[in-house]
């Protein structure tokens, strides 16, 4: 057993799901922060169904000594903040500010792991995109994302916190109902299920992505967590760092739905959406990190799901 505790805020989101049974996994103790209720309450030590504004954080610990702050509350959709960029904002930076104070002043010897997102960079001209790459978002989420990690990077220096950001490209896993794979999947379905052949996605079909399957992601998490840095900030792009075109991830998903399909796409370019990435990872590789899925794999399993859930 690791004897160590980590608090997870979005605890009962998609991927905060993932992790927490993957932490679990791994010997930490994990208490959990969430305006819904827990997936799986057996594995809690404790749980607050509440927002990171309201939550009671002393109470919640009840003395509990923070090994890691993994920090995954706030807006997941692109879309979603081009829409309502006011909601996205209310729901990732007041709490984020609440969160790092009071671990500042109550858990200083913990490490807060932003959870941001590879939509702080835009639409990069060079690939692959390092760490280092510019950070020149073009979507409310991805500006509030880099508001969050400027932020923290700021109270790391004034109030002698510990912050790494993770900067999460195109994750995809089983439970996901939104995004590409799991419209692809849908579209295609239904087109079978009226008797018709052919489905029309948004875009080009060049655009492409660089997709982590989510079991990845959560040991790409894990494996950082238990490096126990002594940098006062650092920054993680977390990734396969392959490069693959929506086109191809379409036909793969389709192929392995077993599903007579045709896919078009309608050259509309949704406002927010980047056009290119591809992460450099060798600052995950130099920690020993290595994927266990590729692409093909990945929604090989997808499939399945999405087969079982109709």
């Amino acid at each position: 057993m690791l004897d160590k505790t980590i608090l997870i805020t979005g605890a009962s989101g998609f991927l905060g799901t993932w992790l927490a049974d993957a932490a679990y996994q791994s010997g930490y103790r994990i208490i959990g922060i969430d305006l819904r209720a827990p997936f799986k309450p057996q594995i809690w030590a404790n749980f607050a169904t509440s927002s990171c504004e309201t939550t009671d954080f002393a109470e919640l610990l009840q003395g509990e000594t923070l090994h890691a702050v993994c920090h995954l509350a706030g807006g997941a959709s692109v879309a979603a903040s081009v829409n309502d960029p006011f909601a996205d904002f209310s729901s990732l930076l007041p709490g984020t500010a609440r969160l790092a104070l009071f671990l500042a002043k109550a858990q200083a010897q913990s490490r807060l792991y932003l959870f941001s997102s590879a939509a702080v960079y835009g639409n990069p001209m060079i690939l692959p995109i390092t760490e280092a790459t510019q950070v020149l978002p073009i979507s409310p989420y991805g500006i509030h994302k880099a508001i969050s990690e400027s932020l923290l990077f700021h109270y790391a220096r004034i109030y002698n916190l510990n912050v790494t950001a993770f900067r999460i490209f195109s994750i995809f896993g089983p439970g996901l109902r939104k995004q590409l794979i799991w419209d692809v999947g849908q579209h295609a379905l239904t087109a079978v299920k009226h008797g018709k052949r052919d489905i029309v996605l948004f875009g080009t079909g060049k655009e492409s992505r660089d997709f982590m399957y989510v079991k990845d992601v959560c040991k790409a998490v894990l494996t950082v967590v238990a490096h126990d840095s002594t940098q006062k900030v650092e920054i993680y792009n977390l990734a396969s760092g392959v490069e693959s075109s929506i086109a191809e991830v379409a036909e793969c998903l389709v192929n392995n739905l077993d599903l007579d399909v045709n896919i078009s796409f309608n050259g509309e370019i949704r406002k927010g959406d980047p056009m290119n990435w591809r992460a450099d990872i060798s600052r995950l590789q130099e920690l020993g990190f290595q994927s266990d899925y590729c692409l093909a794999s990945g929604l090989k399993e997808i499939a399945t799901w999405i087969k079982e859930v109709g």
